[in-house]
């Protein structure tokens, strides 16, 4: 292993069938072609960790593998103990179901952040289809106030930190552990660095996390209300009326509308779009 790397990239994996293991695969490759090579990976599974431990494709020096049986938490406990146990100058959170875009991204990531004081990042992120096996949905992430009532970054996997102060996910959160951490890193490290020309993928598939959402039952939707709350309390937050949130919401939905109909339209050219969409419309948020 390096001794000291530059990238240390958390990954927590839970164990739910066959397919989950391949994503696991297929994250881990995306980080093997990379071409910046100082980096390690850190994997804290809950489950099957002894069949990972024996497997050749995660017997390689750059590979950590962590046992999490017993922590608790959740998602929040496993990559919690995976932050933990990195020790390269910058954690980068990349979620078991997503992976790098291409082979530069982590040399991109490199340049940016040593040329930069800011304490975290934020990077794009594209979203594939299991079933029809696209990649669609480009989302340029910024942060806002308003950031626990609707997430404008995305997955966790589309952020990276200094390792200089452990900033952990909170264990009392829930559906909105993202936005909740997103407001703590605001608040104790500022505002994040955009980074340009790097892509995070995040599939879209029937298993995830938020799949819980799309059909809410009575004890799905208390235990929503009661995470608000707390929320709310925790960081003393003002919640925005209903016809601000509304529109709020509309527009950023027809901004990513855009953003898709441009991707569909100008894949070739879109990081030279990206750039300039960026200058004239988001880069506001990071000043």
């Amino acid at each position: 292993m390096i001794s000291k790397p530059f990238f240390s990239i958390a990954i927590p994996f839970y164990y739910r069938d066959e397919n989950s293991l391949n994503q696991l695969y297929r994250c881990v490759n995306s980080i093997k072609n990379q071409l910046f090579k100082s980096y390690e990976v850190i994997i804290s599974t809950q489950n099957i960790f002894e069949r990972l431990k024996e497997d050749p494709f995660f017997n390689t020096e750059m590979i950590n593998l962590y046992n999490a049986e017993n922590i608790g938490g959740f998602i929040q406990g496993n990559i919690n103990n995976a932050i933990q146990n990195c020790s390269g100058k910058w954690i980068k959170i990349l979620f078991s179901d997503d992976f790098f875009f291409d082979q530069y991204s982590l040399t991109n990531l490199n340049l940016q952040l040593n040329s930069n004081d800011k304490m975290w990042a934020v990077m794009n992120s594209l979203h594939f289809n299991h079933d029809s096996k696209k990649i669609y949905k480009p989302l340029i992430p910024y942060f806002q106030k308003n950031i626990l009532e609707v997430n404008t970054i995305g997955s966790p996997s589309a952020i990276v930190l200094r390792n200089s102060k452990k900033i952990l996910f909170d264990k009392k959160s829930w559906m909105r552990l993202d936005v909740d951490y997103y407001l703590s890193l605001f608040k104790k490290l500022g505002k994040p660095l955009y980074i340009n020309d790097v892509f995070i993928v995040n599939e879209i598939h029937k298993n995830q996390f938020s799949a819980l959402l799309l059909n809410k039952d009575k004890y799905i939707k208390n235990k929503l209300k009661n995470e608000f709350e707390y929320l709310f309390n925790k960081h003393k937050y003002k919640k925005k009326n209903v016809m601000s949130l509304f529109f709020l919401r509309v527009f950023i939905k027809l901004d990513r509308l855009l953003l898709s109909l441009l991707y569909k339209i100008l894949y070739k050219n879109f990081n030279k779009i990206i750039k300039i969409i960026f200058k004239f419309k988001y880069q506001k948020y990071f000043k």
